[in-house]
């Protein structure tokens, strides 16, 4: 069996030949952004899926450079794959994972700043009442 990953758009797929013979294996052909078309096997490729919101995906070391391609795997990239043998890793994203973020993000100013902050007897009223001022200002 021969299964094509290639990628023009994010993901195209082509399944060539639906029997597996005994002994023989499956070569999945999957595309590296630098080499181009690269044949891997089953073993080869993590696939992972998210239980829940997240996305999945599937991954390979690329044989030809050792770099590392990760892209996005639709309902069909995961059957195609499942059909050729891959065994899938199923990933659980904790629900702040998918929650909207607003602000920059934290940085090392911020972390010496709360841990200052922490060193106070009344740092959660400190925190609360800077809080307060920031949904004021918002």
């Amino acid at each position: 069996m021969v299964l094509n990953l290639r990628g023009a758009r994010p993901i195209t797929l082509v399944q060539v030949d639906n029997q597996i013979h005994e002994g023989q294996m499956t070569t999945i052909k999957a595309t590296c952004p630098d080499c181009g078309e690269v044949d891997l096997t089953a073993d080869d490729i993590l696939l992972r899926i998210a239980t829940g919101e997240g996305s999945n995906t599937y991954g390979f070391a690329c044989p030809a450079c050792s770099e590392f391609v990760e892209k996005p795997a639709d309902e069909r990239v995961i059957r195609l794959l499942l059909s050729g043998g891959v065994m899938p890793m199923l990933v659980h994203v904790p629900a702040e994972v998918l929650e909207p973020r607003s602000g920059p993000p934290i940085n090392h100013d911020d972390l010496l700043e709360f841990h200052e902050l922490l060193q106070n007897d009344d740092w959660f009223s400190e925190l609360n009442a800077e809080s307060n001022m920031d949904d004021l200002t918002s």
